[in-house]
């Protein structure tokens, strides 16, 4: 059986807040208002001036964005997003596909997200990943009912049911934020990549790798033995 290998999406394998990028893209598509953008643009002011902390924020953007969609379909956002990220693939950073297709010999990749689940759908489908744990949009018969039926925005610990399965020994997760620590304390091999200050904090106390993007492919190869 194959260890488990999880990474979060964004600024761990992809150079931005996708979230973001994926709502302007929504209001072009005429799927989304534009006043929506200019809600989410609010919310994100209020976090980076620290009147709202990450969870709060995280899950008022997630509450806002499903309420909007309600009546779109899963399967609509679901190919909007994969036309959107093999459209900008090259903001992928080069070490997650330059070592996936090693890492794909010993370990099941699983994309770990705070974003909705056709966009962690979308993300498997590009780079043929095992499976993804996101945040969820309900969806009734495939459409969207407007509300949020499960969010990763206060942690990422429910990734534990896959350590079940797949046990401890070689695991790997790959974060960047507090929000992934959740994720990170559950492996055997938590890497933290270019990370914030609150998780280099915690890392430093933990002694877990620290690495930027550039020297993560030298890491990931090291760990793998190649």
């Amino acid at each position: 059986m194959k260890k488990l290998a999880l990474f979060d999406l964004d600024k761990t394998i992809y150079n931005t807040h996708s979230f973001f990028q994926l709502v302007d893209y929504e209001i072009e598509k005429g799927r989304l208002k534009k006043e929506v953008g200019e809600t989410v643009q609010a919310l994100l002011q209020k976090y980076k001036t620290g009147e709202m902390n990450y969870s709060k924020t995280a899950n008022k953007l997630l509450e806002v964005l499903a309420l909007n969609l309600n009546g779109q379909t899963f399967s609509d956002l679901f190919n909007d997003s994969y036309e959107f990220f093999l459209n900008n693939k090259n903001s992928f950073y080069p070490y997650f596909e330059r070592t996936l297709p090693i890492l794909k010999q010993s370990h099941d990749v699983f994309v770990v997200t705070t974003n909705a689940n056709y966009v962690a759908e979308a993300i498997v489908k590009l780079f043929d990943l095992s499976g993804f744990i996101s945040s969820e949009f309900e969806a009734i018969n495939g459409t969207f009912s407007g509300k949020v039926s499960m969010s990763l925005a206060d942690g990422k610990g429910l990734v534990a049911y896959l350590l079940q399965k797949y046990g401890k020994p070689g695991s790997l997760a790959i974060g960047d934020s507090e929000n992934d620590i959740g994720m990170l304390e559950l492996v055997e091999n938590p890497i933290c990549v270019s990370p914030n200050e609150e998780l280099r904090k915690y890392a430093l106390e933990k002694g877990w790798k620290i690495v930027s993007v550039e020297s993560a492919e030298e890491e990931l190869l090291n760990l793998l033995n190649f």
